[in-house]
């Protein structure tokens, strides 16, 4: 972490600085997350991420080396009713941190944290040519099925090493 960030668990008082997190982002940034064109989060997935046990959606964000300004942010949320054992995949990065290892960080503390709650699989969805997300699981996760669908591919990976 040459940059000095830092991977960092969600806070209560966060949700200013999720904002400002979102503001960050571009338009297509946040097409590419949500699938759609959105000008702030959603609340119920904003409540959500801040409220939810880790059982129900889990989060870490990446802190700026002061810690005051949050520079993405990725979670995972249980969708045991579609797959079972399941937990979806979301991550979001500022434009102007993108591709400097902060998604990747977060997805290793998140894959970590998933098997010792016993979540058996990860599911993620991706908009046609942005499988970037996907191809970063693949790489860490056996592909167990994928499919098109009319948003996109969607991936479904084991998730190996449960710690019981």
């Amino acid at each position: 972490m040459a940059s000095g960030w830092c991977v960092d668990g969600l806070r209560p008082g966060d949700r200013d600085a999720l904002d400002t997190l979102f503001a960050r982002c571009s338009p297509e940034t946040v097409r590419l997350r949500f699938f759609g064109r959105l000008h702030r989060w959603p609340a119920p997935y904003l409540d959500s991420v801040l409220a939810g046990p880790a059982e129900t959606h889990d989060a870490v964000v990446v802190r700026n080396p002061e810690g005051d300004q949050v520079l993405a942010l990725a979670g995972l949320v249980a969708v045991s009713d579609t797959v079972a054992g399941a937990a979806e995949l979301g991550v979001l990065v500022a434009d102007a941190w993108q591709r400097q290892g902060l998604g990747s960080a977060m997805l290793e503390v998140l894959l970590d944290r998933a098997r010792r709650r016993g979540v058996r699989r990860v599911c993620a969805n991706a908009l046609p040519g942005r499988q970037a997300l996907l191809a970063a699981l693949a790489r860490r996760l056996e592909l167990e099925r994928s499919a098109w669908t009319e948003g996109g591919l969607v991936g479904v990976y084991k998730l190996a090493g449960i710690v019981e």
